[in-house]
């Protein structure tokens, strides 16, 4: 190449160089005054849902949002400030001006005594500086301010839920607390004790009161349906009855959902009594089959075992507890289709326990008024335990008389459904029979309702439930799928996607040979082997030390082999261009 062309060609390159700058450069410009982010992950974790944006363009005043974040955070939470200010910045983005937004880095005295007034506290954080830890002070928290009204967010410990938790202030500042109820009056006293939970005490009676706590955003009350149920509550819950209905109960209820009410039956065929360590399950008819027959649905006095299930701790006679399976406890998987529910939202998995099946019937097949979804099922590996008495304690062997699943365990209902009791005469005792009820109601519903029916409520009950706090966001499978049921009910579905991104990912399956070791111990423990029992829980940590390895192996290969990959091909590249210009005759 002569010199002319060298200078040419390098000339050439110096425009190329200076005008991909200059791109760069615009696009950077631009970017400040337009910009938007993707999010490419499952869950949408990086970006605000439609229920946020939703909330945050119907404000009707000026809300202002203070984040207090010391300038010196220790890992890792010196990132969250990042991560909140991208978040409150679509907040603000989708509020069109109703939202604004103050950053402070309390140093100034007058700033800290700010944050303390909003509630946002001093906290300690551990520091490793020069191999030895230190403890630091500082503030990482945020603040509402709406129609005099001041909330805040006192701590973050993690952004997991974070979003979830900030909707949900707005919306509980920013609207009226919407009304529903839960029935009263159909519930024995609360059981003492609950295999699952590690034969824990409940935290509350059988009304829910741990569900109450993740409410803020209604005002959930307590009713009985011997009078007219009023209108105004967007949704009534029947939960785990196990005392049966008269017929004018069952009259009102039918006339609240034709009134336009939506209801939830969780359970009603079964009664699980969890008193004395040895969990026992037996059937009842509290008459709910009375309503539920006449739109398709009927639940049956049976309990639904799976192998795919949860596990419950066995106590051992060497006082050692052992998770074993749990047939009791069906782990439902939801299937894409069911997902795209709103009760069911992106849920993948969720535990049900102690649920009965739904027999389905075609009574309303050819009702184009009404449309029925099937939400859960058990799998082809589940069976029936049926009796006077169901013994459900923990054991290694459960007697399957052969596997006949899949069963249903849940449904959802919609539109305008008609009357359970439509020129039906009222048939109580104290009735004349052939006497028309004075429990009037419409023969079919007056709007399009909402009913869900589950063959199990104990997912919902505090015996099952953890104790709602303000530091837990990260809502477990069987809160989210309540909430979710709860809002679509009374159609505010704002905060169901939100919810989504809060779920706890499935569990892992657990690998064959920690099983199979589980299993050894368990026939050594029976057998009164120690030295086998010994062997056998070596055996089982090994597998478990293996198990932890090939997870850090998938982690580690995730993390660097995409950047390995594309640093071998730029080599592999590199290397071809300069064969390529070696080989060039000029």
């Amino acid at each position: 190449m002569t010199k002319k062309q060298q200078a040419r060609a390098a000339k050439e390159s110096a425009a190329f160089l200076l005008l991909v700058g200059g791109i760069l450069i615009l696009i950077n410009v631009l970017g400040v005054f337009f910009h938007s982010r993707v999010d490419t992950t499952d869950k949408q974790l990086f970006s605000l849902s439609k229920g946020s944006l939703h909330l945050a363009s119907t404000l009707k005043d000026q809300m202002e949002i203070v984040a207090y974040f010391s300038a010196d955070l220790p890992p890792p939470h010196n990132a969250t400030e990042r991560y909140v200010r991208d978040l409150l910045l679509e907040y603000k983005d989708a509020s069109h001006g109703k939202i604004t937004l103050r950053f402070v880095h309390p140093e100034k005295d007058e700033d800290k005594q700010a944050a303390e007034r909003d509630n946002v506290p001093r906290v300690q954080d551990q520091k490793l500086e020069a191999d030895s830890f230190s403890v630091q002070e500082g503030y990482r928290g945020l603040a509402f301010h709406y129609l005099g009204d001041t909330r805040s967010v006192g701590h973050i410990d993690s952004t997991d839920g974070l979003e979830y938790e900030i909707a949900q202030l707005i919306k509980e500042m920013s609207g009226e607390k919407v009304k529903i109820a839960v029935l009263d009056g159909h519930n024995e006293a609360p059981q003492q004790q609950n295999p699952m939970m590690m034969m824990q005490q409940p935290q509350g009676g059988p009304h829910m009161n741990s569900i109450k706590g993740y409410l803020p955003t209604y005002d959930v009350q307590e009713i009985r349906a011997d009078k007219e149920i009023p209108a105004d509550l967007k949704a009534l819950l029947i939960v785990q009855p196990e005392i049966p209905f008269t017929e004018q109960e069952l009259r009102y209820i039918n006339q609240y959902v034709m009134r336009g009410g939506s209801l939830a039956i969780f359970g009603g065929a079964l009664k699980v009594d969890m008193a004395g360590g040895a969990p026992t399950a037996s059937a009842v008819d509290v008459g709910l089959n009375k309503l539920l027959d006449k739109w398709g649905v009927r639940l049956e006095g049976k309990l639904v075992a799976d192998a795919q299930c949860g596990r419950a701790r066995m106590q051992t006679s060497l006082g050692i507890p052992l998770p074993v399976p749990y047939p009791p406890v069906p782990v439902v998987s939801f299937t894409e289709y069911q997902r795209k529910h709103p009760a069911l939202f992106k849920l993948d998995q969720v535990g049900l326990p102690y649920s009965s099946p739904l027999t389905l019937s075609d009574v309303l097949k050819s009702d184009k008024l009404v449309k029925r979804t099937l939400l859960a099922n058990s799998t082809k590996q589940s069976w029936l335990m049926e009796g006077p008495s169901i013994e459900l304690k923990p054991t290694d062997r459960w007697r399957v008389p052969g596997y006949s699943g899949p069963y249903v365990m849940a449904v959802a209902l919609e539109g305008k459904l008609p009357s359970a009791f439509a020129q039906a005469p009222a048939s109580t005792p104290e009735a004349n029979a052939n006497a028309a009820s004075d429990i009037k109601a419409p023969e079919r519903a007056e709007k399009p309702v909402h009913v869900l029916v589950f063959g199990t409520g104990y997912f919902m009950r505090d015996e099952f439930l953890p104790d709602p706090s303000r530091g837990q966001r990260e809502s477990g499978g069987a809160v989210a799928l309540a909430l979710n049921a709860i809002d679509w009910l009374a159609q505010e579905s704002d905060l169901i996607e939100i919810r989504a991104k809060s779920v706890e990912d499935p569990a892992l399956a657990v690998p064959m040979n920690v099983k199979e070791a589980e299993a050894t111990i368990r026939r050594a423990v029976q057998e009164q082997d120690e030295a086998k029992a010994d062997k056998a829980f070596k055996e089982r940590k090994q597998a478990m030390a293996a198990w932890d390895q090939k997870k850090s192996t998938y982690r580690w290969a995730n993390t660097l082999g995409l950047p390995i990959l594309f640093a071998l091909f730029g080599l592999s590249r590199w290397r071809a261009r300069k064969a390529r210009k070696a080989g060039m005759q000029l």
